[in-house]
């Protein structure tokens, strides 16, 4: 072949090439392969807040499943200088691909298995303007800069694989400014002074954690050091310069509510230290980073005069959210953000039985009623959407975070929980934790557990809460013929699987699960007509009971819960005979009943 026609195919083979990697990027999946996985992340930064940019290196170490020639790795508005390949003795330079907006491949040269490290040089942006990936902002005249990486902005800080179940442990270094503080996930482990100006601060290799709760922040900040919480876990308010003052309530509500969620799970905390941080911008109210929790200032912080009671404790309340995602979210974290209600759910519904401790036992579950409530008005075909759904694409991610999985997937577990019992539901959840600690988990690897525990199998049951729009509607009828014991039907309005726990006039509280349109339910033997029945025993049912009757003769009888849910109920019906209840309902002593009831007779 002569030169010329070697040439020409050259270049062709190039253009066909080009336009075959073109076509293969175009039609990239939203996610990684899980050949390669893994085993640990090294980052080293350099960081001035009063620059726009920063520099970058990792080292990331690979487990290669199966061969491959090329690794993908996240990675958004990153600038590569240089990339190299490590396995054993051998280490040469690796060829950066462009990938799309969200990854970047690294070409090996070769096909490799086993261990590997891809080392990497880069330059990234600090953001002044979005709130997404690592940003800046200045507060009082001096630069800071901050970090949001859920659900999917990590990538915008270094390469990494940036999807829940990749989780690794992580080594962080930041150089920065001798008169600035630098903190991340990790307790600092040294600081050692460099020329220029400059000093490099070490943190602690972290415990496996996937790639969007890892943080950091870089900045003249203050810090208030608060009482060691739960089992000797520091605890660290830190704040822009001048108002570490401010954190005082933020560092006792920590001392308050870390035992609660340590003595209930039966698990201690398990990253070491606790630092809230003070964002002046936040994407999101807080943030649950392991050992370096964000939240917007104006939900941490307190001046010292502004302490009152209200204020304090929705501080708790907060704090009882993010703390408990230690636990579920980080502890244990969804295998795919389809399942983010095994974080943002659990949260929720943790948070409010941390904060019903500060209640009399006579308003139990009053706030995760109310909640469902506020859940149940809008969950319908028309305005809501399931509580799992695939995501799988930028666009689809900013959905994660939607309120129906927190409110619905809390009023499932409010539900479970009530069907289950509290002590069988509480043992599976240990059970949960124990099993997954540090790795990751599914709603079925949750069903599992929790069946073990409590000898119910809530598979179908979440799959009709979970996968489905809608609230349930049922109906009640006590069928008492002469010389035949009484049953008490029940019939519902949507398909799928609903544990109902119902009791009566001198019947116990007994469960069970509806799966067909209706279903028969025989009394005890030997018990007589009952002059009532209710249908939601303990008020954790996550549906609506329709009276053809209102259960009038039921009311002295009734806990907090089932009266305010039966307020609830009868606010929501048609029913002309839910007026008269509505009216007994609206003098009830509890004030939340009685504010409920007032509002169905207007």
């Amino acid at each position: 072949m002569n030169a010329a026609v070697m040439r020409c195919a050259v270049a062709c083979w190039t253009l066909l090439a080009g336009s075959l990697l073109s076509q293969a990027l175009l039609s990239q999946p939203f996610y990684l392969s899980n050949d390669p996985i893994p085993q640990k992340q090294t980052v080293q930064l350099t960081i001035d807040p009063a620059r726009e940019t920063f520099e970058g290196s990792v080292s990331i170490d690979v487990q290669l499943r199966a061969p491959a020639s090329i690794v993908w790795l996240n990675a958004k508005n990153l600038k590569i200088g240089s990339a190299f390949i490590a396995q054993g003795e051998m280490v040469r330079p690796a060829r950066i691909i462009p990938g799309s907006d969200e990854r970047i491949g690294i070409d090996l040269g070769q096909p490799l298995a086993g261990l590997a490290t891809i080392r990497i040089a880069y330059q990234g942006r600090l953001d002044d303007k979005g709130l997404a990936g690592p940003y800046r902002r200045k507060v009082d005249g001096e630069w800071y800069a901050f970090t949001t990486f859920t659900p999917i902005d990590a990538r915008r800080a270094f390469p990494c694989f940036d999807e829940p179940h990749f989780k690794a442990p992580w080594d962080i270094s930041i150089r920065v400014k001798r008169e600035h503080k630098a903190f991340s996930n990790g307790r600092e482990i040294s600081e050692t002074e460099e020329p220029g100006g400059w000093k490099l601060v070490k943190f602690a290799t972290t415990e496996p954690l996937p790639a969007e709760v890892v943080a950091f922040a870089v900045g003249p900040f203050d810090v208030y050091q608060g009482e060691s919480a739960g089992h000797g876990t520091p605890v660290r308010v830190i704040t822009a310069e001048g108002h570490a003052a401010e954190g005082r309530a933020a560092a006792k509500a920590t001392s308050e509510i870390l035992p609660r969620l340590e003595a209930y799970t039966g698990i201690p905390y398990a990253f070491g230290k606790l630092d809230h941080l003070a964002l002046p911008e936040g994407a999101f109210g807080a943030v649950e980073n392991p050992g370096l929790i964000t939240y917007r200032e104006r939900n941490l912080l307190l001046a010292p005069n502004e302490e009152t009671a209200t204020r304090t404790r929705a501080i708790r309340s907060l704090q009882a959210h993010e703390i408990g995602h230690q636990w579920f979210g980080n502890l244990v974290t969804q295998a795919t953000w389809e399942d983010v209600w095994l974080s943002e759910g659990f949260a929720t519904w943790i948070s409010l039985k941390m904060m019903e401790q500060e209640q009399p036992p006579e308003r139990a579950h009053f706030a995760a009623i109310a909640a469902r409530e506020r859940m149940m008005a809008v969950d319908n075909p028309a305005r809501s959407r399931p509580v799992r759904v695939a995501v799988n694409s930028r666009t689809t991610a900013r959905d994660v975070y939607n309120r129906v999985v927190y409110d619905k997937g809390a009023a499932i577990l409010l539900m479970l929980e009530g069907w289950m019992g509290e002590d069988r539901f509480r043992d599976g959840l240990h059970a949960y934790l124990t099993e997954h600690r540090f790795g990751n988990a599914t709603t079925q690897d949750l069903a599992v557990a929790l069946s073990a525990a409590s000898g119910q199998d809530p598979s179908r049951v979440l799959n009709t809460f979970l996968n489905t729009t809608g609230v349930p509607e049922l109906r009640g009828q006590l069928l008492c013929v002469r010389d035949a014991a009484p049953r008490l039907r029940v019939t519902k309005s949507s398909p799928g699987s609903v544990p109902v726990c119902w009791r009566a006039d001198r019947v116990a509280s007994s469960c069970t699960v509806l799966e067909g349109p209706s279903t028969e339910i025989a009394l005890p033997t030997g018990t007589a007509c009952p002059a009532w029945f209710y249908l939601n025993s303990g008020g954790t049912g996550y549906y609506r009971t329709h009276w053809y009757q209102a259960p009038l003769r039921a009311l002295p009888e009734l806990s907090g819960a089932e009266r305010l849910t039966l307020a609830y109920d009868l606010r929501a019906s048609k029913n002309a005979s839910a007026q008269a209840a509505l009216a007994r309902l609206a003098s009830d002593a509890d004030p939340q009943i009685a504010s409920v009831a007032r509002e169905g007779l207007k």
